[in-house]
């Protein structure tokens, strides 16, 4: 019997084993279709459910009798591979812990499991007058634990932040089985947060089994406005005036969208999506400021009404199309992938510039690019043609992805805002923190899970699993 099945046989939470299980389970939304290649055999997955968080402590306890590796799962619509099995091991799936504990209005705070989706948290809120602050696109089907265990970042992150700035408090279960709960207030100065210490950490520290989070008041006015420049580079200038003026945006989207990949010519203009919210009056005021910096042409109103009831419809398309299966069905063959990097506002056309030139140097299409939420976080979507051999393709694919992360650390930003590590980024964390810093990671690590059980290989660790 192997240790995987004596730890399901020793505990008394819901579990599944199998074939359809390790299907189910293999992958989050890292794909062989964008150029990850699995180096790793896995032959025996679990999966449990746990109801709460005594049960939590259970499976963590006997995972660390019988060194049986431990990975939370929520959503699994995480893109770097977090919440991938790379050994034989146990996924512990959050999502039956899903319960609204309170939600406070005049706190205006919520308290939940870490298995609840997004939208149902933002579902329970709403009904008090409030709403969360985190909004992606994959609102459905994203859980809290995983949002905040990759710092993630969604629509209206302009205003309220990525995940990080959203958490007041969490409970969790540390890789030894014993829980920790930490004070839910947003200022203290009674040492490092430890709540902080979780944020983006991926399951290797441990696994979030409840939140307590900022929320906000359903504003009472929300104006969303769009317009069309001519190139990136012309209405850029523009969007950092409108985050260094102060009119603090709730959402921001500023990019170029290709319309044919192979002819350059067939570039869209460029469009910036911003969103007001507030008070009336306030947001009257904004608006008008706004329109006074925005000296372009004003997109018509149904494009806009169609970029932000639509925004969740690519989240859809994954889960029915993408996720149950290693292939794409609209690029086939093709490679796809994307770069999501955060850097000093003034080194964003430079990086925009030398990039151009490293993706059309592979042979790779520019699918789309442009910068979400500040004018600092720069995004490119790029594809390879598919008339290329495979081998080919994968190695230019690889290959200009490197030197794309490499150049936004030359140029002092970081390779990833928004989508977290996993497995997909551990090989450049060394490039990203330094020697020191990840030999500082590592020893948190090591600190705080002996046997080495909770999410292994991930984050910082690479898919070796050094520590």
């Amino acid at each position: 019997m192997s240790s995987v099945e004596r730890l399901v046989g020793s505990v008394s939470v819901k579990a599944l084993m199998g074939d359809e299980v390790l299907r189910r389970y293999r992958s989050d939304g890292l794909r062989e279709f964008r150029g990850f290649r699995r180096e790793y055999a896995v032959s025996r997955v679990a999966v449990v459910f746990p109801k709460d968080t005594s049960e939590v402590v259970e499976v963590v306890k006997a995972a660390n009798r019988y060194r049986v590796p431990l990975v939370p799962a929520g959503g699994l619509t995480g893109l770097m591979g977090g919440a991938m099995p790379i050994t034989d091991c146990v996924v512990v799936d959050m999502r039956e812990m899903n319960r609204v504990l309170r939600v406070s209005r005049e706190d205006r705070v919520v308290e939940c499991e870490a298995g609840i989706t997004l939208e149902e948290l933002d579902r329970a809120a709403q009904s008090a007058g409030l709403t969360i602050g985190h909004d992606p696109w994959t609102k459905k089907y994203a859980t809290v634990g995983g949002c905040i265990a990759t710092n993630g970042m969604g629509y209206t992150a302009a205003a309220y932040g990525s995940m990080r700035r959203q958490v007041l408090g969490l409970e969790l279960v540390l890789p030894t089985g014993e829980v920790l709960r930490t004070r839910s207030v947003e200022d203290f100065s009674t040492g490092p947060s430890l709540a902080q210490l979780f944020v983006g950490s991926e399951g290797t520290l441990g696994i979030i089994t409840k939140a307590s989070l900022r929320v906000h008041t359903i504003p009472e006015e929300r104006r969303l406005l769009g317009y069309r420049f001519e190139s990136f580079e012309e209405g850029f200038p523009t969007v950092v005036k409108i985050f260094s003026s102060g009119l603090n945006p709730s959402m921001m989207e500023y990019g170029e969208v290709f319309e044919s990949p192979s002819d350059p010519s067939g570039m869209y203009e460029s469009e910036l999506f911003i969103m007001f919210e507030g008070p009336r009056r306030v947001v009257e005021a904004k608006v008008e400021t706004a329109e006074e910096l925005c000296r372009a042409a004003k997109l018509e109103n149904s494009r806009v009404e169609e970029f932000w009831s639509h925004r969740h419809d690519v989240a859809d398309f994954y889960v029915e199309n993408v996720a149950k299966a290693n292939s794409h069905p609209v690029w086939g063959d093709a490679f796809f992938d994307f770069i999501h990097v955060s850097l000093p506002v003034s080194k964003v056309l430079e990086y925009k510039r030398q990039t151009s030139e490293m993706l059309k140097r592979h042979g790779l299409w520019v699918l789309d690019r442009g910068v979400w939420n500040s004018p600092e976080n720069f995004s490119i979507a790029f594809l390879k043609p598919f008339d290329t051999s495979q081998a080919d393709s994968l190695k230019q694919l690889s290959q200009a992805f490197d030197e794309m992360v490499y150049l936004a650390h030359r140029m002092g930003g970081s390779m990833e805002y928004c989508h977290g590590v996993g497995v997909k980024l551990a090989k450049y964390m060394e490039e990203e923190h330094g020697a020191a810093g990840l030999e500082t990671l590592r020893r948190i690590k090591k600190a705080l899970d002996p046997n080495n059980i909770m999410n292994p290989a991930k984050l910082i660790h690479g898919v070796e699993g050094k520590i």
